[in-house]
Parts: structure tokens; C-alpha cells; sequence
């Protein structure tokens, strides 16, 4: 045998293997959330709290996920009214803004890109149930209104176990325009959420 047919031999068995796409058992996705959401407006940052589900597809070599998201947050805003014209003089107010939403992804995932760690990103929309109720003057008054809204995510899982610990940031935008708010954006950035995914 020449040096020649050795060295490809060798070169070969050196090569990296390219990275395989999960098996196909593992299709089904489930992750609890746990995070800190902070909104664009003067809302207090609050925990967040999340339950996802989602399907590998066999679309691009079953790296795409499709992913529904339900989660929950309700941050707070408090302080003092105080004008010449009232009567009654400084008051305190308190506002809270609860939200419910219930999001659709569309899911990237960068199998074997860094070996046991997973990067992923995806986008869609979302549907947000708000409701937001302002305590002052000695009265409560509660506003509610369901919206439409989109999001972006980002993160990294490690795998372990049978599945993945996950560190993953959120944006989200949707408006209301409720009277003690105004029309603005009460979505925003979620720092920051931990969980573990179980792919079944």
C-alpha cells in the first residue's frame, strides 16, 4: 500500500462528522418558563411566568419547530397625583397591568452548531388579553381589551438529560388604549427566561 491511500485514510478519520438532526422520536417539545419582563412604559419590571409546547417538523432537515406559548405577567406602577385643582389635595394611585398571552412561533434550531448547545430563533405572532385596573380617589376602575401583537425570541439550550436547560430573551410589541394608560406599548423586553425543555 502507497503513503498516499494512508494519508487520505487518516485525513478522513480526522474529519469532524457533519451534525445530525435529532432523532425522530423527539418531536414533541414542553418547557416551563420561569423569567423578568420589563415593559417600554413606567410599569414596574415583574416575574414572568410561561408553559410552552411545540412539534419539530420535518421541514429543513427537522430543524423547524412550530411553537405555541402561553404566559403571564402583571407589573405595577405607583405614585402621587397632585394639582392645584383638586380639592382633596395629593392622592395616591396604583396601576396595574395584567396580561395573558398566547403566542405562535415559527422556530429555527441550530442543531449540532455547538456541539451539546443548541442556539435558536424564531418570531410570530401573538394574542394579548389585557387588563388594567387604576386604584385612586378611593375607587377602583378596571379596563380590559384583547389585542394583536408580534414577538421575537432568542436563545441557547445545553443538552441534558432527555432534553435541554435553556436560557432564552423574548421581545414583544402590542398596544392598548385604555383611558388610564393612553394608547401605547405595553409589550416589551423579557430579560432574561430559564427553563427545561423535554423533547419527547
Amino acid at each position: 500500500m502507497t503513503a498516499l491511500p494512508v494519508l487520505a485514510l487518516l485525513v478522513l478519520a480526522q474529519a469532524p462528522a457533519p451534525a445530525e438532526p435529532p432523532p425522530e422520536g423527539d418531536s414533541i417539545l414542553l418547557a416551563p418558563k420561569i423569567g423578568f419582563f420589563k415593559s417600554t412604559t413606567p410599569l414596574a419590571g415583574a416575574p414572568y411566568l410561561a408553559l410552552e409546547a411545540g412539534y419539530v417538523t420535518p421541514l429543513l432537515g427537522r430543524r423547524l419547530a412550530i411553537v405555541v406559548e402561553g404566559n403571564f405577567h402583571q407589573p405595577k406602577v405607583s405614585g402621587a397625583l397632585s394639582d392645584p385643582q383638586l380639592t382633596l389635595g395629593e392622592q395616591q394611585y396604583q396601576l396595574t397591568e395584567r396580561e395573558i398571552a398566547i403566542l405562535l412561533s415559527a422556530v429555527y434550531r441550530f442543531e449540532g452548531a455547538l456541539g451539546s448547545i443548541t442556539p435558536y430563533a424564531g418570531a410570530g405572532p401573538g394574542l394579548y388579553l389585557h387588563q388594567a385596573t387604576a386604584q385612586a380617589f378611593g375607587a377602583n376602575t378596571v379596563e380590559k381589551e384583547g389585542t394583536v401583537g408580534f414577538q421575537l425570541l432568542g436563545g441557547a439550550e445545553l443538552r441534558l438529560g432527555p432534553g435541554g436547560l435553556f436560557l432564552e430573551a423574548h421581545y414583544h410589541f402590542t398596544r392598548v388604549g385604555f383611558l388610564t394608560t393612553g394608547k401605547v406599548n405595553v409589550g416589551g423586553l423579557l430579560a432574561a427566561s430559564l427553563g427545561y425543555r423535554l423533547r419527547l
